[in-house]
């Protein structure tokens, strides 16, 4: 791994790279233990021969250490808050304060140069609801010539704990 890094937090992509993103370089969990923020996500390809795996991303300004999250959203991008490395939420006259600002993360795949390279859901319609043991039926198209049955990926938006 090109950084060192402690509380951070993994989120599998659709395209089967693992965003790495948040965390400190030093100390542990709470209690005013972590330092050195690491505020360069960074983009594991687990396919890709041994030492050219990990790619650094562009760096956020905001340190996201202990109690913060990583989700993906149902549009690839990855919603990104919290950070506290405190046992109790402190707001000022700390040297890392509480922050419950949110961010998105907008892996390469969803550069607009890639757009006619991307599926896209034709149905069923955003915001649709199913219950319980139903089955969902999912409709989407794929730019002529793309398809390669091997590598069709579904993802399900999961819940997730902050990172300790």
């Amino acid at each position: 791994m090109p950084l060192p890094r402690v509380m951070g937090d993994m989120v599998l992509l659709p395209n089967g790279k693992v965003l790495i993103i948040n965390g400190a370089s030093m100390g542990t969990a709470a209690w005013e233990l972590g330092r050195n923020p690491v505020l360069s996500p960074v983009i594991y390809k687990p396919d890709n021969l041994s030492g050219s795996r990990f790619e650094v991303q562009n760096s956020s300004s905001t340190p996201r250490m202990y109690h913060s999250t990583a989700i993906l959203l149902r549009d690839g991008r990855v919603l990104v808050g919290g950070s506290n490395p405190h046992q109790y939420d402190c707001f000022m006259g700390v040297q890392f304060p509480t922050d419950l600002t949110l961010e998105a993360f907008s892996p390469a795949y969803l550069d607009p140069n890639f757009a006619w390279l991307r599926p896209n859901i034709i149905s069923p319609a955003s915001q649709s609801n199913m219950g319980y043991g139903q089955q969902l039926a999912v409709r989407f198209g794929i730019p002529p010539g793309r398809l390669n049955r091997n590598s069709v990926i579904v993802t399900r938006i999961l819940l997730n704990v902050p990172a300790q």
